[in-house]
């Protein structure tokens, strides 16, 4: 792998510093006399593609006690010291977004506390703010904004973020040969030509820049002064241009963590006032618990070209959650709106806003992680990041931190099997079955082509850009970027779900009788799936990397088979014999198909519904055709269980190189 080393300036004493199988990059010194840089010694993989994933860790300037600063999930880049002592580094992320356009400022202390957003978590373009650094004499930043895919330049920006940590009016390009589109348009990539990368400050005045080849000094106003250093004449580029002089060393800022190791390894979160940026959305007291999500990260190294629903493989959802879910727990919120909770420190966690029927009016869409023994608190629940705090002590803080109250179906990855389908089989598939089913709404649990029966129905089928007729869902195609920008309370999830009302209103029939009562654990659950943005894996692991999606079981034979049946027997209903198909396909109990029971008669056991008997019996040669393709699928499931079904191991096979 790629690896950190030091040299003098005069080019002697070369010194490697890390070394293993991994790669460790981005070095810059901090004010302490550390080193932060990037890793990629743990394990994890970025979801839409195979590159392992580089976070931000630290370590003496000998290279030895090295610590882990970063929680992300997904790749951090280009970590640097501000002049105030923190380091500034841009952060992927994409909590139920679209993975392309946010790649934003972050800012953390040396010691890997109080991570804080900088700037660009809630802007589409440019899609990428990444090389920071400060602009001497204020607090003002320069950066490379540029698009998430193609090379990493593009525009030179300063930022200044007293005007809005999304604002347009804070973005001032200053390289206008390379226009940026504005916030909130585009998809977060950037076409035409992409100059500039890599711009380091001189002065209060000027700068150094490489611009594809040569590095310029030009000033903040947008004037090239002259060449530093010409194109090399083999035809590469310059890069990372440094002053070699004296330079200020940025304070450095003393831990006001005091962890000092012991078996608690949690950290503790206080929330002044969850109403603080909902109001008028949400009405005071309807908020009644906050959750606290896990995402999952990816830990299997996947070729790109067995990827479906968009950039997925292994397969998570139907086009919504890139990641696994795991739900952590639960705690009060009183009645002034705060709260005051332990949560497990080192991971990528988010939170919801729960009512008292366990929908979540509002989540933040980002993640934050805190360090063992970090206090950290929030003023509100999506408050402007500006706004002074009220001088208010909450009703929490009278206590002790409360801990987490874990779900009822256990603390792991939110597996829609073995999570949400027990409740559909005990409340719903005596009439939504296979044979007859209600507007065409089977919620059994038979395994289809990626996922199960009722899952393809309620989540998978018809969906457009707000999910499906049955479930609010936030996609996150390619393409679907400008949802990002929706944050509004209820917008999305089981607040706007039909399935939730159906849930919580007992399906009441034409007369208004309920047609059942629910108990509570069941509809939590239900309610928890819709707003983790319907997972249906619970992980990233899968027994079959090398099938599409790392998921899909599908009879190879199959679509022959029903072509040739159709040409002969269905001509006169369906143009070229071609019968409606379902965008799912069972693969157990393959009989339920409705291409198999439709045009099988009701007294074989079919659903009549070609009007025709087409097959008498199932002892008609086409059918028992038709369900022979599957039996080669069944064997295969029997000796090698998917994850979703008892018995499912991870593959022994599967990649997790770091290199």
């Amino acid at each position: 792998g790629y690896h950190l080393w030091t040299i003098n300036v005069d080019g002697t004493g070369l010194r490697q510093l890390t070394k293993g199988e991994w790669h460790d990059y981005n070095g810059c010194w901090l004010p302490d006399g550390g080193i932060a840089f990037l890793s990629s010694r743990i394990a994890q993989f970025a979801y839409c593609w195979h590159a392992p994933v580089g976070i931000v860790h630290r370590m003496d300037a000998d290279g030895g006690n090295v610590k882990l600063l970063s929680a992300n999930y997904l790749n951090d880049f280009t970590p640097y010291p501000l002049d105030d002592g923190r380091i500034i580094y841009s952060r992927w992320e994409y909590v139920d977004k679209p993975a392309i356009p946010i790649q934003s400022l972050w800012t953390v202390n040396p010691d890997g506390t109080s991570l804080s957003g900088y700037f660009g978590n809630g802007v589409l373009s440019p899609g990428t703010f990444m090389e920071a650094r400060s602009v001497p004499g204020g607090t003002k930043i320069i950066c490379t904004m540029t698009g998430h895919n193609g090379p990493t330049r593009g525009a030179i920006g300063i930022i200044d973020r007293s005007k809005g940590v999304n604002a347009q009016a804070a973005i001032w390009n200053i390289t206008p040969d390379v226009p940026v589109p504005a916030v909130d348009k585009g998809n977060g990539n950037t076409g035409g030509s992409k100059v500039y990368s890599c711009p380091a400050p001189v002065d209060e005045r000027r700068f150094l820049v490489s611009a594809r080849g040569p590095v310029l000094v030009r000033t903040y106003e947008g004037e090239c002064q002259s060449v530093a250093l010409y194109r090399p004449e083999n035809g590469m580029q310059y890069f990372n241009a440094q002053p070699v002089r004296p330079r200020r060393r940025p304070p450095v800022i003393t831990s006001g963590n005091d962890y000092k190791g012991g078996d608690r390894r949690d950290a503790v979160m206080y929330l002044q006032d969850v109403y603080n940026g909902l109001e008028p959305h949400i009405k005071r007291g309807e908020i009644k618990r906050i959750r606290v999500v896990r995402e999952m990260e990816k830990t299997v190294r996947i070729d790109p070209k067995y990827r479906a629903f968009g950039f997925q493989f292994p397969v998570i959802s139907c086009g919504a959650t890139y990641a696994g879910k795991t739900v952590l727990g639960e705690v009060p919120v009183e009645a002034d709106g705060s709260a005051y909770f332990r949560v497990p420190a080192g991971m990528p966690i988010y939170f919801m806003a729960i009512d008292e029927h366990g929908r979540a009016l509002q989540r933040m869409r980002s993640f934050t992680h805190l360090m063992p023994g970090e206090v950290q608190g929030c003023v509100g629940c999506h408050e402007p990041r500006r706004h002074a705090p009220g001088l208010m002590r909450g009703a929490a803080y009278r206590t002790e931190p409360k801990e987490l109250t874990p779900p009822e179906w256990g603390v792991r990855g939110f597996d829609y099997s073995r999570i949400v389908q027990p409740v559909l089989d005990e409340y719903c598939i005596g009439c939504h079955n296979p044979v007859d089913a209600p507007k065409k709404i089977d919620l059994t649990g038979g395994k289809t082509d990626y996922f199960n029966v009722s899952y393809d129905v309620l989540a998978r089928e018809n969906q457009g850009p707000k999910g499906s007729p049955y479930v609010s869902w936030i996609p996150t195609y390619n393409g679907q970027e400008q949802n990002i920008l929706e944050t509004t309370p209820k917008a999305w999830g089981s607040a706007k779900s039909p399935l939730a009302e159906v849930v919580l209103s007992g399906h009441p029939d034409g007369e208004g009788r309920k047609r059942f009562e629910m108990d509570e654990a069941s509809r939590r659950r239900i309610l928890a799936w819709i707003d983790l943005n319907v997972p249906y894996y619970g992980s990233s692991e899968t027994a079959y990397p090398e099938l599409n999606g790392c998921r899909r079981v599908y009879p190879e034979k199959l679509d022959a088979v029903l072509a040739d049946v159709g040409r002969r027997r269905c001509g006169e209903c369906h143009k070229d014999g071609k019968s409606p198909r379902r965008v799912w396909t069972r693969v157990t109990e393959p009989e339920y198909n409705d291409f198999l029971l439709a045009p099988l008669a009701v007294s074989a056991g079919g659903s009549g519904k070609c009007g025709e008997d087409v097959f008498k019996t199932k002892e008609d040669a086409d059918y028992k055709a038709i369900l022979a393709t599957f039996e080669p699928v069944i064997a295969m499931l029997k000796d090698t269980p998917r994850m979703d079904m008892p018995g499912g191991r991870p593959a022994p096979e599967v990649c997790r190189d770091r290199k």
